[in-house]
């Protein structure tokens, strides 16, 4: 296995509390579609790092290892000196202790690009129900690996979302899927049992670590990945013509969705994903909300739509490639999509692999791209090495890390860990186009679906009308009230009002706005003048941050700051002091001298933190 040196690890780790302190311990919510979820711009972004692995006493899999004669794959680990899932003797006793790898993974894009670690969320990892609770997925045999539910937990209490692929493959009756049938632990149990305990302890977990809204935590569960791949229900590899391997899926599919949905909140979600595809034909077959004659059932049985996408030389290179898919299953049936899997795949090459990589890196992770596909809500990036077949069909090493990552093996060694670094500057993980294509603001991190009210205000002083524009942020705001004259009766119900007062004098207008579960508030000031002869004069003015108190000489609020260096505030004319203030900040202060119709352009303020 894989790490990181031991010395980046050590200067890595200083540099994690100063982001992932505040996700700690607290669950992400994504919303739901209900919830607005695809009427907001952005995706969500992840990793798989390797991973389901048992121990044998000292013998650990963080360790560079061979299982079967293949090369094993990398895993990033947060302890690497000191990690093994190990049990005691007592083979009844349940192991609690697993290694996600998240920190040193943040650590690692973080320390090229502030910002861009806390957005990494989406993390997966593998389970084969035959052996549930156990796993045989990637591990050394015969040791014990701790329940998909231990791992859903430590990525909870770490501030991600847990992305469990679940592998039914080995549920058979008569040669056919069955979620009926027996697994093979030691204390065998169904495949519906498991799918309703998976379900029930999902469940709780999601809500034992809600977000900082009271939200239960986003849990996926993607069920039978790369279904189209697997010869139990692809026998003849003939995507394009329906048989009972493929009804028999169909139905598996559709009682560990019902017992899913009957068993957990709506923020245990199912996800549907096989291999890449171009169409809607290639995976109609597959799909759970296909019936047995082949027409469309009255629901989808699914609430993610997703596959796995690797550019190689000769295959889909875009989006547009698999836009029959997309604009069927995610567009016209209103799912969010995710890439369950991406990297790209140059065959063991390290030239191509290398090319590929970059490409797919600039070219997927780009608001530009995926402004054309805006149902495309996850990426997930196949962060490891590993032993793989190439189209001869010979058995090669395939680096499939973030470009440039590359490893060291310390020459197959099973005492001395591995490590993953940059050949542009070892003391990193990876090059920066990863960490600088996800800085930007279109791939959301962990407080991006958080409401804020906010709104822009302009005054016609002519006729004393007031215009306000909704500019409040968050998914799924379903409703807004004003109060415009500070008797805490709203008076419109609209996103955006004109009102025209009276009379003059400053009033207090208040907006609230919800998403059915969030409420939040925002008010500010607005100065109605008196006729000309009285009025006094303007300034602009704006802060960095926003909604700072504006002061004249410390006696006289006139109103908040905003985004809007043009908004105009009415003060007193002649000579006064304006103080800006916010908590958490130091007073700024600057002055003026005027008379009307003067007005100063004070432009934005950048406020100094305390």
């Amino acid at each position: 296995m894989m790490v990181l040196k031991k010395f980046v690890i050590l200067f890595l780790f200083c540099s994690i509390g100063m982001f992932i302190s505040g996700v700690l311990g607290a669950g992400m919510h994504i919303p739901t579609v209900k919830e607005g979820l695809l009427e907001t711009e952005g995706c969500y972004i992840g990793a798989y790092m390797g991973g389901n692995q048992g121990s044998n006493n000292a013998m650990c899999v963080n360790y560079y290892m061979k299982a079967q004669g293949n090369p094993y794959e990398t895993q990033i680990l947060d302890h690497p000196n000191e990690y093994g899932e190990r049990k005691s003797d007592n083979l009844t006793e349940e192991l609690k202790e697993t290694d996600t790898g998240i920190e040193t993974f943040r650590a690692g894009v973080e320390a090229i690009n502030s910002g861009s670690g806390e957005k990494q969320l989406l993390f997966s990892r593998y389970y084969d129900l035959l052996y549930y609770p156990d796993n045989n997925y990637g591990k050394i045999p015969y040791t014990e690996s701790p329940a998909p539910y231990v791992w859903v937990e430590k990525v909870l209490e770490q501030g991600g979302v847990p992305v469990l692929i679940l592998y039914p493959w080995g549920l058979q009756k008569n040669g056919l899927l069955d979620l009926t049938a027996m697994n093979s632990y030691s204390t065998p149990m169904s495949g519906t049992d498991i799918m309703k305990e998976v379900a029930v302890k999902c469940d709780a977990l999601s809500k034992k670590y809600p977000d900082s809204n009271g939200k239960p935590a986003t849990i996926l569960i993607c069920f039978g990945l790369e279904c189209n791949a697997q010869l139990i229900v692809n026998p003849t590899n003939n995507d394009t013509v329906d048989n009972e391997n493929k009804k028999a899926w169909r139905n598996m599919f559709r009682s560990a969705y019902t017992i899913v949905n009957a068993n957990a909140n709506p923020s245990v979600q199912v996800v549907w994903a096989g291999n890449v595809a171009q169409l809607k034909e290639d995976r109609i077959y597959y799909w759970p909300g296909t019936a047995d004659n082949g027409t469309q059932l009255s629901q989808d049985y699914v609430d993610w739509v997703g596959m796995t996408w690797y550019p190689w030389k000769k295959g889909p290179t875009n989006l547009d490639d698999l836009s029959g898919f997309y604009n069927y299953y995610a567009k016209n049936r209103t799912h969010p999509m995710i890439f369950m899997e991406t990297s790209a795949d140059g065959n063991g090459i390290p030239a191509d692999e290398l090319e590929l990589k970059k490409n797919q890196v600039t070219y997927l992770y780009n608001r530009n791209t995926l402004a054309k596909y805006p149902n495309i809500k996850g990426i997930i990036w196949f962060n490891v090495i590993k032993g793989e077949d190439n189209t001869n069909n010979a058995l090669v090493t395939k680096n499939f890390l973030i470009p440039d990552g590359n490893w060291n093996n310390q020459n197959e060694s099973t005492i001395k860990p591995g490590f993953i670094y940059s050949k542009i500057n070892q003391k990193l993980m990876m090059s920066s186009l990863y960490p600088d294509a996800v800085s930007d603001s279109y791939f959301l991190g962990s407080s991006s679906t958080d409401l804020s009210a906010d709104f822009d205000l302009s005054v016609d002083y002519n006729s004393m009308t007031v215009t306000c524009t909704d500019t409040s942020t968050g998914i799924g705001i379903q409703s807004w009230s004003w109060d415009v004259d500070g008797d805490n009766i709203p008076e419109y119900y609209t996103q955006n009002i004109v009102h025209q007062y009276s009379s003059a004098g400053q009033y207090p207008i208040t907006l609230i706005i919800s998403n059915g579960q969030q409420t939040e508030t925002l008010t500010q000031y607005c100065t109605i003048p008196s006729p000309v002869s009285e009025r006094g004069c303007f300034i602009h003015i704006s802060s960095v941050p926003t909604k700072a108190e504006i002061w004249i000489d410390n006696t006289e609020k006139v109103g908040v700051t905003s985004n809007n260096m043009m908004l105009k505030h009415l003060v007193p004319g002649g000579g006064h002091i304006v103080t800006l203030r916010k908590d958490g900040y130091k007073p700024w202060t600057g002055s003026y001298y005027l008379k009307w119709p003067q007005i100063r352009f004070f432009g934005r303020v950048i406020l100094e933190p305390l």
